[in-house]
């Protein structure tokens, strides 16, 4: 029988990429945004929704069960993000991890095999010096889907870009990705996800370039730093790009073999291994397979 994905956040960038991605790898998509995207696959089914209104992800919820019923495995994939401002971004990062349990409650509940694929991002990974507001909110989600006891995993994404370089630096000292790259790892994440399992979270290789701040670059001035945070803090508090500026100015004061730990963007294995102890969760890394959690011992490649 032909499985089921879920879209959370269908009409964005990355969501209107992963439905034409699963529909090419076998999947029936159902896309589910605030407004309807007019486009491929046109064999899409599509439920508008405002996932912030507790009634309407209610109705989510019964319309999905409804469609599915008879279905041996649905796949539920969360791609929602608003960044219009911290609160929106606040306010659709708990309004869809709200969603996202009470659909599997609710599928369980018609003995239905549900799983879930999350897109979250490295910031989650980031120390409190280098840490926003975007870092800790889906920090706080992945540890939910983590403790909820929901089969699948979540993806942590680097810097996305409409490039269709798939995977290199870029402009950037870090690797970005293309939305197209991004919505094809989820989906095979999606494709290699246990029923049966616990939830994990993925960190792709993301092995910084040899130096760390470009060429000819010069390391940023403390006071123009010290402006970024403030503004970040006081004037501008609402801004996710404000808070991001100033995160990065941070991280621009330090030395090279510092940032190279501390620096989500390259999701070193120092970094990662403290957010699994930390929080005692199961993490699959790329370049060391998985990075186990408190009280085991690490395995290498």
């Amino acid at each position: 029988m032909t499985p089921t994905v879920v879209v959370l956040g269908a009409s964005g960038r990355l969501g209107r990429r992963l439905l034409t991605a699963f529909a090419a790898a076998g999947f029936d998509p159902i896309a589910v945004a605030r407004t309807r995207h007019t486009g491929p696959p046109e064999t899409t089914r599509w439920i508008t929704v405002d996932l912030t209104t507790r009634d309407e992800r209610t109705r989510l919820a019964a319309t999905v069960a409804t469609w599915t019923s008879g279905r041996e495995r649905v796949c539920v994939v969360d791609v929602v993000l608003d960044r219009r401002s911290v609160e929106a971004m606040r306010h659709s990062v708990s309004a869809v991890t709200d969603t996202v349990l009470r659909l599997h409650d609710r599928l369980a509940n018609g003995a239905v095999l549900a799983s879930l694929v999350a897109a979250s991002s490295t910031a989650v990974l980031a120390p409190g010096l280098y840490q926003t507001p975007y870092g800790l909110a889906k920090r706080h989600q992945v540890i939910t889907y983590a403790r909820s006891g929901l089969a699948g995993a979540a993806l942590l994404l680097p810097a996305l870009s409409q490039s269709t370089n798939t995977d290199g630096a870029g402009a950037a000292p870090w690797r970005v990705w293309s939305f197209e790259h991004a919505a094809d790892r989820l989906v095979t994440t999606a494709l290699v996800t246990d029923l049966h399992g616990h939830f994990t979270i993925h960190v792709p290789d993301l092995t910084p370039t040899p130096t760390v701040r470009q060429a000819g670059t010069r390391p940023p001035v403390v006071r123009d730093v010290l402006r970024a945070h403030l503004h970040s803090l006081l004037t501008d508090r609402n801004s996710m790009q404000a808070h991001r500026q100033a995160a990065r100015a941070r991280l621009g004061l330090s030395p090279d073999r510092i940032r190279q730990r501390v620096d989500h963007h390259f999701a070193p294995a120092d970094l990662v291994q403290r957010f699994a102890d930390r929080y005692q969760v199961s993490v699959i890394q790329e370049q060391s397979h998985r990075v186990p959690s408190s009280g085991e011992r690490p395995t290498h490649a």
